[in-house]
């Protein structure tokens, strides 16, 4: 089953065209990749899936449905969870409380209510939540440590556990490993392929191309807003048309 489709999506702003007829899968219990030059309108396919701006035309599908008419927040429940390229997390919190807020958090948008009240149930499910998700992020001995004493590496997995407390089936992941050095990036890509091995799909953007190489199942190129290629790091590896849109002498001779 696809995780999730963009069909023929096109994004405007004004007379630029930033996203043209995009149309790419990413495949259940994977990690698909989607790569291109600064300003190929990778952020921006990312807005238009996670339903932060609406394309001026195509459909976007999640786990079989159709969510084109759907806003962030009800994405959310259908199952799409993200991550941003700028870090935002609660410096003043404790990592087990940042944590926590990806699944409090849709708990209390199903109902005003719940934003002024609670139930044991709902707190032993955000406490199991929270655990299952520090120790697959293998964080669980910062659990009571501020957010903002952690070093970007720390807090890019605080930001991981969270997207993953949240129960989110679909993960966009944008730019995670930016600001880790080679053994942080090294160690993130093994916890991706846990999750996705835990049975959960994730479409990526990401420029380290050792990273992307060495974790992704398959990859979608953008250059310019178009669609020009797809296929194994090993067939992107080979194609001439990405090295000549993208990849140059980016890719090491490890990956």
């Amino acid at each position: 089953m696809t995780a999730l489709e963009l069909e023929q999506v096109t994004v405007r702003f004004g007379s630029v065209v930033a996203v043209d007829a995009l149309s790419l899968s990413a495949a259940e219990g994977q990690i698909t990749a989607l790569i291109g030059p600064n300003g190929a309108g990778k952020t921006t396919t990312f807005n238009a899936c996670s339903g932060l701006l609406r394309p001026a035309s195509g459909r976007v599908t999640l786990l079989g449905e159709d969510v084109s008419d759907l806003g962030p927040a009800a994405r959310a429940r259908k199952g799409l969870g993200r991550t941003f390229q700028r870090l935002e997390l609660f410096d003043s919190m404790t990592v087990d409380e940042n944590v926590g807020l990806g699944l409090e958090s849709g708990l209390a948008g199903q109902s005003w209510l719940r934003c002024l009240t609670g139930n044991r149930k709902e707190a032993v499910r955000v406490a199991e939540a929270v655990e299952e998700s520090l120790h697959t992020c293998d964080i669980t001995d910062l659990a009571g440590r501020r957010a903002g004493e952690l070093s970007t590496g720390q807090r890019r997995l605080v930001e991981l556990a969270r997207a993953l407390a949240g129960g989110f089936p679909v993960l966009l992941l944008d730019e995670p490993s930016s600001g880790l050095d080679h053994e942080e990036t090294t160690r993130f890509g093994q916890i991706l392929r846990s999750v996705v091995t835990g049975g959960r799909s994730i479409l990526l953007v990401e420029h380290d191309m050792d990273l992307v190489l060495s974790v992704c199942d398959y990859l979608h190129v953008l250059d310019f807003g178009v669609h020009v290629f797809e296929g194994t790091p090993a067939e992107v590896q080979a194609s001439p048309v990405v090295r000549a849109a993208y990849l140059g002498e980016e890719v090491s001779e490890s990956a």
